[in-house]
């Protein structure tokens, strides 16, 4: 089985305006060395106990991802695909700062169970009551490249009729001092968080675009290359998405939302995003329903 695969709906809150896309219009100018994300207003989402018992990380992942849900009609997916690339570092912040001051004798264990990687798709996964496939990608910045192949691969063998992926990524104060004194000036550092709802089928007419390939490249080199191969109309690079939204671990899922809403306006039949990451590069090849 062989089936296509669509991106229904897809939503960020990121340096940009959130939850929409009148940013396209009239993006933000960047500037300064890191950046927040603009959140909503979490009170129209959140009871203020709900709100009380979350980080802003679960706060966007679980707003984006209700979003989507939303606008596809579809009340729990069946799989959850979560990628991030540095993880819960506010909570992580939480276990680690007492620890580091006054041993172990009066840590709280909901910090340290906050703080792992996966806490993100599985709070996701409770929120909704799905209790299908979960899986997170932690590849660096190549993790929503990994969320998206999964879901992809899932999709495509009939493991699922719908997949919720999503990347996610926070940056504290303190990381971002230690991230700037090792890192040569660029964009600013930022956060970013994205969900998009993944179909399949011989034809999803309300989608957004078609999700036509998806590839991690190990050799550099060869890039370029890679690029020529496959004749898309406008490539979205690295230097594109990092003026939009800044330098942060979510910025190849934000440059696919991008492309996928640019392809459903009509701006562009197809789009290929090409994130170049260390020692690996990552493509993903969208093209119009």
């Amino acid at each position: 089985m062989n089936r296509k695969v669509y991106i229904r709906a897809a939503a960020q809150i990121s340096v940009q305006e959130p939850l929409c896309e009148d940013w396209m219009l009239h993006p933000r100018q960047l500037s300064g060395s890191f950046l927040h994300c603009i959140d909503p207003d979490y009170k129209q989402f959140f009871s203020p106990m709900q709100a009380r018992r979350m980080g802003l990380m679960f706060k966007r992942a679980m707003v984006t991802s209700r979003k989507v849900l939303e606008a596809s009609g579809v009340e729990c997916p069946d799989a959850i695909i979560t990628g991030t690339a540095f993880g819960c570092i506010e909570n992580t912040e939480r276990f680690l700062d007492p620890l580091c001051r006054g041993g172990e004798e009066t840590l709280s264990p909901t910090a340290f169970m906050q703080s792992t990687h996966n806490t993100i798709g599985s709070m996701v996964a409770i929120t909704l009551g799905c209790h299908g496939y979960n899986c997170t990608y932690s590849q660096d910045g190549v993790s929503f490249e990994s969320t998206l192949l999964d879901a992809v691969l899932q999709l495509e063998c009939g493991g699922a009729e719908n997949v919720l992926a999503g990347v996610h990524d926070e940056i504290t104060d303190n990381v971002a001092r230690l991230m700037e004194a090792n890192e040569s000036a660029g964009y600013p550092l930022s956060e970013g968080s994205v969900a998009m709802l993944l179909a399949a089928g011989d034809g999803v007419p309300d989608a957004l675009c078609e999700v036509s390939d998806v590839r991690i490249l190990s050799r550099p080199e060869a890039v370029e290359e890679a690029v020529a191969g496959y004749r898309a109309e406008y490539v979205m690079r690295n230097d594109v998405t990092f003026s939009l939204f800044g330098r942060c671990g979510s910025a190849s899922g934000l440059a696919v939302y991008a492309a996928a809403e640019m392809i459903a306006a009509g701006r562009y039949s197809s789009v290929l995003v090409v994130n170049e990451s260390g020692s690996n590069a990552g493509f993903v090849f969208l093209k119009i329903v």
